[in-house]
């Protein structure tokens, strides 16, 4: 089975399950009229909702990448709520390996991956102020190095990313921690610096939905 087709039973799999969840979700009071703890589209829907800090981290590169987040949600009952999302952001490392490749002196003088993704996720937000949620998407990843000894790389390829969130809800913002995972396909077999791409992701998350 291929990478892409993997990620993508992944996402309908994960995806079935959250609406499954919402679609059983116990109402929290006996008044069907009462509001869910979402509150969503308080932000217009052309401006960000959310932003995330994250930090790849792969092969002793270590690559941070701020993102803005767009979420549009598309099923809410009471706590369970379904979104759309779409997110980009840009990324420089800042700390490198010693060289590119093991056994070689192929040092890495800059690293760069920026990304643009789409796709599902699943919010949960409790009365007592705990929220949880995943979402897999995936877009295109433009990434390159300069590397001494060897030509400067600059490619595109895809990239498929989960991610799992843990925060609380502070006023209007929920802040919180999330870690994740994400790995490039389409790639160039010959590229060097596509072995630093993707990898755990790890950081934090506002969202002011």
């Amino acid at each position: 089975m291929s990478r892409q087709l993997l990620a993508f039973s992944l996402l309908f799999g994960l995806s079935t399950a959250a609406w499954a969840q919402a679609e059983d979700a116990a109402p929290l009071s006996g008044d069907p009229s009462a509001p869910t703890f979402h509150q969503g589209g308080r932000t217009p829907v052309w401006l960000p909702r959310g932003a995330f800090l994250g930090t790849y981290l792969r092969r002793g590169m270590v690559t941070p990448q701020p993102r803005l987040q767009w979420q549009v949600t598309f099923f809410e009952k009471r706590k369970d709520a379904l979104v759309f999302v779409a997110e980009g952001g840009i990324g420089y490392a800042v700390a490198r390996p010693g060289t590119a490749l093991e056994g070689f002196d192929v040092p890495v003088d800059s690293f760069y991956e920026h990304t643009a993704q789409v796709g599902m996720g699943y919010r949960n937000q409790s009365p007592d102020g705990i929220h949880w949620g995943f979402q897999v998407t995936g877009g295109p990843l433009w990434y390159g190095a300069h590397m001494t000894n060897v030509d400067d790389e600059r490619y595109s390829a895809g990239l498929v990313e989960g991610r799992f969130h843990l925060g609380y809800q502070l006023g209007s913002t929920v802040l919180g921690v999330s870690v994740g995972y994400g790995e490039p396909f389409s790639y160039r077999k010959r590229s060097v610096a596509r072995l630093f791409a993707g990898g755990v992701l790890v950081g934090f998350f506002a969202d002011w939905r």
